[in-house]
């Protein structure tokens, strides 16, 4: 079969959808399967095309602007023109605008669309913080999930969420993500394993809901009484610089080390070589970080929030607490510590329980919804739903064939660019694209003009002295988190 995964982003980024697919595609390709991949391109330091363990990647731009959308029409049809016809097309992770272009290419090519729902896609009953991402981008997924030819999420927990949402897809089925069971379980331990001593692992994007401060409160709570344990925190986001001062208010800056954003074969590393991972998240679409370190045989410190259960195979799959809070972690980590039988037997009653999730035990059932999806399909007419995705239809049908049906598509959405960003600090907008692409997202996800520009004028007294280009694209990535309060702006713009 031919497939295309389309995902928000993918290698070199690490920790989200990007990863299983990434394993699972070298897996289909392994079992002969042709696997293309559009991403947006991010980074930007990154080659437009690449050919990975046999994947194929294709990076477009990520389109916020009504004319970055307009310009991104180019790189689309270059795009159809050289990629080879998908049999399906597989969205997973629905962020903004990429499961739109997904709906549009599969009409446009008259294939199916599975969409598949991932952490922070949709608004959580528990955490408020996937509502302010879903808020960024709902004009665009929402219609997409409505029409998607299949529609399923990542856990079962995310299945009755997104049931919630778009209650007229009910029931919403469930399809795993996974790892790459040998990449974790044959891991080496880390480089710096032996410098550091014993350690704790954070393995995750340093923002609130991951809830990285609980696991500093309980390094801080067992400082005294297991003096040799030290804290690990691989990852980046708004939080990092709040982080660093809480580690550092609580005498810990010796004891915790930040070591930002790692590649997943060095995470591989670092799970080979803890003590315990921590993951006390407050939500979590399911948390395949769980899973790799069952593989690579470290304890997991969990709680029970949102789809993580279900990902680590059940109560004898970690240690459980109760509520992401250092007293308890820290009496977790104090079990494990004093009970080195109990932490052996953790890991060993853990580790079959991750094989169920290796890309190879779910390459069958991929590749047998895929082929099920595109035996059923009936072709269907794109119907565009607001003024942007008319015009890029427009843009992209004609030259296929289609007869025209606008005059000068692109006319309404520049107009409404140009209103927005008139109400703009003209200061604010010399910064750049990414201050332009903040302001705009902020205004369509519903943030008042008023109270928009006094955080557009902090921001300018708060940054002064920083290089233009390093404030816009904290904002930017500010905004793809649906961040447009004033201290998450200056966690971005700082990290």
């Amino acid at each position: 079969m031919n497939i295309l995964f389309v995902c928000s982003v993918y290698y070199p980024v690490t920790g989200g959808a990007q990863d299983p697919i990434d394993q699972l595609g070298s897996e289909l390709v392994a079992r002969g399967h042709h696997v293309d991949v559009l991403t947006r391109h991010v980074p930007d330091t990154t080659p437009k095309e690449e050919v990975r363990n046999g994947v194929h990647i294709h990076r477009v731009p990520n389109a916020v602007l009504p004319s970055d959308f307009r310009a991104l029409t180019a790189e689309l049809r270059e795009f159809i023109r050289s990629v080879r016809k998908p049999d399906v097309i597989h969205v997973v992770g629905l962020r903004r605008p990429l499961p739109m272009i997904a709906e549009l290419l599969a009409c446009l090519w008259h294939v199916p669309v599975i969409q598949t729902v991932g952490g922070y896609d949709i608004p959580d009953v528990v955490d408020p913080d996937p509502r302010l991402v879903w808020l960024t981008g709902r004009d665009f997924v929402l219609p997409a999930m409505r029409r998607a030819d299949l529609l399923n999420a990542a856990s079962d927990d995310l299945a009755r969420q997104t049931e919630l949402l778009v209650g007229e897809r009910a029931p919403v089925p469930t399809l795993y993500v996974g790892i790459d069971h040998d990449l974790f379980s044959t891991a080496e331990p880390h480089e710096n394993a032996a410098a550091w001593g014993p350690y704790v692992l954070s393995l995750r994007r340093l923002e609130p809901a991951k809830s990285v401060d609980r696991a500093i409160e309980a390094i801080g709570l067992l400082k005294d009484e297991i003096p040799e344990l030290q804290l690990v925190v691989a990852g980046d986001g708004s939080e990092r610089a709040a982080l660093e001062e809480y580690a550092d208010r609580l005498g810990l800056a010796s004891r915790v080390h930040f070591i930002g954003e790692v590649p997943i074969e060095e995470a591989a590393s670092l799970l080979k070589g803890a003590f315990a991972t921590v993951v006390a998240s407050k939500s979590e679409g399911g948390g395949l970080v769980n899973v790799e370190a069952q593989a690579a045989g470290c304890p997991v410190i969990a709680t029970r929030a949102g789809g993580i259960g279900e990902y680590l195979g059940g109560e004898s799959g970690a240690l459980y607490v109760d509520a992401p809070d250092g007293g308890l972690i820290a009496q977790a980590l104090r079990t494990l510590w004093c009970d080195p039988e109990a932490r052996e037997r953790l890991v060993a009653a853990a580790r079959p329980l991750s094989e169920r999730l290796s890309t190879r035990a779910l390459a069958a059932e991929y590749t047998a919804v895929y082929a099920e999806l595109a035996k059923a399909h009936r072709a269907r007419d794109f119907v565009p739903w607001d003024t942007i995705t008319a015009a890029l239809w427009e843009d992209l049908a004609v030259p296929a064939g289609h007869d025209p049906t606008l005059d000068a598509p692109w006319r309404a959405p520049q107009a409404v660019e140009d209103l927005v960003l008139s109400t703009a600090n003209e200061e604010f907008r010399a910064l750049g694209h990414g201050a332009d692409a903040f302001y705009y997202l902020a205004w369509s996800s519903g943030v008042p003009v008023g109270q928009l520009r006094k955080v557009c004028e902090f921001v300018l007294r708060a940054t002064e002295g920083l290089p233009k280009d390093a404030v816009a694209a904290g904002l930017e990535h500010a905004a793809d988190w649906g961040r447009f309060d004033t201290e998450s702006c200056l966690g971005y713009i700082r990290n």
